[in-house]
């Protein structure tokens, strides 16, 4: 049958008040954008960079290559298609469907297959019947409807397995984190992280330096540079230098602690099922801040959208004085304890800071921007110390020894804690981590 605007719209309802799409807003906005944008006959704007910025909040300067926002999304929002259809709107009379490598919805009409699964296939089948039909003796008849059952088996195949792993995640969805000790160490770390719908957003140190790796290269941006009110670092960041002739700027670099932290990240986040994206801390914005649970990987000074966060944090990074009175940058305890440091400073061997020997690392579980976001921040005083930290919160044996130190008698973990660990490294390698201190935040 033909699908009026008002079948269409009324489908999209169904789907935004669904069980399968409650408490994930991003997608629904994402559904009602293509679905609005279908129905006017604007299919044309249905492009991955019109909804990067309509939908997600993205700037101007969205770059698909080093934001996957869109496409992570749109594999979210297929799955949760797929889910509804085959659970809760198994009768449903409309199917909208999201076609792979597109972002403009497919509409049809929902013919019921085996185990009311939704025969998304039907109008293929059935022009292959017809086509198939046109035997004079009637082999291509049979055929079309031996074909037809065939497909009927396999979607009503499809569609109990969908119902079986949806309802398997509805009734315990953190079951894949708790599977086993380790999992559920992990789960007690990351819980918020891990209960959240979202793909957990992973950010990595990213500056901007003046010339080339061939010329060579210095910091834009000093250290106490002012925090930017709106848009993103890479923004204030230009408008705050603004190009002299002959001036290049580089913007491409990171440190080889945060590749190796994002590593260690993708890795547990693999053996607990949650998906990731990854965003270099340039493009990082207050939206992201805003709806996103975040692993900051990195100190404030190259991630500086962190610098002046609400909530006050005992441990913070700071320019200082070190034995010798020359500047250094270090790890500055603003409430210090019984038997702590009041500074902890990298240890460097040489000329080069390649002969770090010795580094220090904070971990800081804090609020985000809204009360139900965690941002959690995984900071070295050099990139050794953010590859050690990042190492601390997924790896067992160290998710165990933090649990420990950070236990509370009615066995749940502070909501909120900065804790300061001690990084032994040898050749530029992390090799031993110890617990030094922490700090229940309020």
């Amino acid at each position: 049958m033909d699908l009026s605007r008002e079948d269409k719209l009324a489908q999209l309802e169904r789907l935004l008040q669904s069980q399968a799409l409650h408490g994930s807003e991003s997608l629904r906005a994402f559904l009602r954008f293509v679905v609005l944008r279908s129905v006017e006959n604007q299919d044309g704007d249905l492009k991955e960079y019109t909804i990067a910025v309509e939908v997600f909040g993205r700037n101007v300067s969205y770059d698909p290559r080093s934001d996957s926002v869109v496409r992570v999304q749109a594999g979210r929002l297929r799955s949760k298609l797929h889910e509804y259809y085959a659970t809760e709107g198994k009768d449903d009379k409309v199917l909208i469907d999201l076609p792979k490598g597109h972002y403009a919805p497919v509409f049809s009409a929902h013919a019921p297959g085996s185990n009311g699964a939704p025969v998304v296939g039907a109008a293929v089948a059935d022009s292959r019947v017809a086509a198939a039909g046109q035997g004079a003796d009637g082999r291509g008849t049979k055929l079309a409807i031996a074909a037809l059952v065939a497909l009927s088996l396999v979607l009503g195949v499809t569609a109990l397995m969908y119902r079986s792993e949806a309802t398997r995640l509805k009734a315990s969805p953190g079951a894949t984190a708790a599977e086993s000790p380790d999992g559920l160490a992990a789960s007690r770390v990351w819980g918020e992280f891990l209960r959240s719908p979202d793909p957990i957003l992973v950010v990595f140190s990213n500056t901007l330096f003046e010339g080339t790796a061939e010329s060579g290269m210095k910091l834009v941006k000093p250290w106490d540079s002012p925090v930017p009110s709106s848009g993103t670092p890479a923004e204030a960041e230009r408008t705050a230098n603004p190009e002299r002739p002959g001036q290049i700027l580089t913007e491409h670099y990171t440190g080889i602690g945060e590749v190796m932290g994002i590593y260690s990240l993708s890795d547990l986040f693999a053996k607990v099922g949650r998906p990731l994206r990854v965003k270099r801390s340039l493009l990082l914005n207050w939206d992201d801040l805003k709806t996103s649970n975040i692993v900051v990987l990195g100190s404030p000074a190259e991630n500086y959208l962190i610098r002046n966060l609400p909530q006050a944090q005992d441990f913070v990074f700071r320019s200082v004085k070190d034995d010798k009175l020359a500047n250094a940058f270090g790890l500055v305890n603003t409430k210090v304890k019984p038997g702590e440091q009041p500074i902890y400073l990298a240890r460097q061997e040489g000329p080069s800071r390649s002969q770090i020997s010795e580094d220090y690392a904070l971990i800081s579980m804090l609020r985000g921007l809204e009360e139900n976001r965690r941002l959690f921040i995984l900071a070295g005083v050099t990139t050794f110390g953010t590859q050690a930290a990042a190492e601390y919160v997924t790896k067992p044996e160290y998710i165990r020894d933090l649990i420990a130190h950070l236990d509370t008698p009615s066995s749940s973990l502070p909501a909120f804690y900065q804790i300061v660990i001690k990084v032994k490294v040898n050749g530029g390698v992390p090799v031993q981590l110890s617990y030094v201190t922490h700090h229940v935040l309020q």
